[in-house]
């Protein structure tokens, strides 16, 4: 399916961020300094992430509202989708409990406002702009929406990178698991489907 090769690629690179050598310091550290830098110059910078997510989830309605009726065969996997980006978001406020890492604006200024109560690892933003995008690439099923969706997830992760309020890695270990929890849970029901109702 071409509507998800944008996601494999993300997929990749966002690997390649958690796990490429950097001499000195580790390239999480060295990009999240440089963006949190640049976020000074950005206007607006703190409403960026929040204003483009809230773009993407409407974006994401309106693709699984589309398919729920314009496809009612696919009806299993819009509730699929939007049943795992919500499943997507409590896996992330789990493991921000169990890591516990406080946020780069705690070691360093950051243009956004920083939140000392909530921890980073791993973004929440990431998570549910990936969610999304997977639901739109797996359901809507059409290169353009999953490359427009993309290109806005993308947006929220480096809004949240200019704020300062998150490491490189938080968004990339966010972007991984927004992207493997609806594949697993759509492809799942798909499958499921198939078995039930195989076709002639």
């Amino acid at each position: 399916m071409r509507a998800i090769a944008p996601l494999v690629v993300v997929a990749l690179a966002a690997v390649i961020a958690l796990v490429a050598p950097f001499p000195s310091q580790s390239l999480s550290v060295i990009v999240t300094r440089a963006a949190a830098s640049a976020g000074f110059a950005v206007p607006g910078v703190e409403f960026l992430a929040d204003g483009l997510l809230v773009a993407l989830a409407a974006f994401a309605a309106a693709v699984l509202l589309h398919a729920w009726w314009r496809t009612p065969e696919r009806r299993a996997l819009v509730i699929a989708g939007g049943t795992a980006v919500v499943l997507a978001y409590l896996g992330s406020e789990a493991g921000k409990a169990l890591f516990a890492q406080e946020r780069p604006c705690t070691r360093w200024p950051s243009a956004g406002a920083c939140d000392t109560a909530d921890y980073s690892f791993p973004s929440n933003h990431a998570t549910l702009a990936f969610a999304a995008t997977c639901a739109i690439a797996i359901v809507g099923g059409r290169l353009l929406w999953a490359t427009t969706a993309g290109a806005l997830a993308l947006a929220v992760a480096a809004g949240r990178l200019l704020e300062g309020v998150h490491y490189l890695h938080d968004v990339a270990a966010g972007a991984i698991w927004g992207l493997i929890v609806p594949t697993l849970l759509i492809l799942t029901v798909a499958i499921a489907r198939t078995r039930v109702c195989p076709r002639n």
